[in-house]
């Protein structure tokens, strides 16, 4: 009988593929996060010297704007 009547006390489980592809997906998706977080780190913190200064806080600076100084 392919079709059976759903009563209230019964609990759904799902099939066995469907566990896999979710699992597969999420794991996709935390793999893309991940990637990407550490790329944005590798391009933009660790190539940019000037970037990473710019970020970081310094007692000693009087000048409190994100641009870099002007030299003369």
């Amino acid at each position: 009988m392919p079709f059976m009547i759903i009563s209230g006390t019964a609990n759904w489980v799902p099939p066995y593929s469907l566990i896999y592809v979710v699992l597969i997906v999420g794991a996709l998706l935390t793999a893309g996060v991940a990637m990407s977080a550490f790329t944005f780190y590798d391009d933009y913190y660790w190539g940019d010297k000037d970037f990473r200064d710019q970020l970081r806080f310094h007692k000693l600076k009087k000048n409190s704007s994100n641009r870099k100084p002007q030299r003369i």
